[in-house]
């Protein structure tokens, strides 16, 4: 029984260790600006190699979308 005790002790302490941590190192990251994550969405798009032109614009558009979404802005 003390060592069923023990194991559900140190369980619950790792988990408490791994969402405080978890917590920890998403507030310290700095959300960017709407103009910071446009430029480097744009810079990663051009550096792929999307393409921006005619029929194939809707590509680059939707891509250029879902890099947004991932930091947080809607186009």
């Amino acid at each position: 029984m003390y060592v069923n005790k023990r194991i559900w002790m140190f369980l619950a302490a790792a988990l408490a260790v791994a969402f405080g941590l978890s917590d920890g190192a998403s507030a310290a990251k700095k959300k960017l600006t709407y103009e910071e994550a446009y430029a480097k969405c744009k810079s990663i798009m051009d550096k792929e190699g999307a393409p921006g032109t005619s029929t194939q614009a809707n590509v680059r558009h939707t891509r250029g979308a879902a890099c947004m979404k991932k930091y947080g802005y809607k186009l």
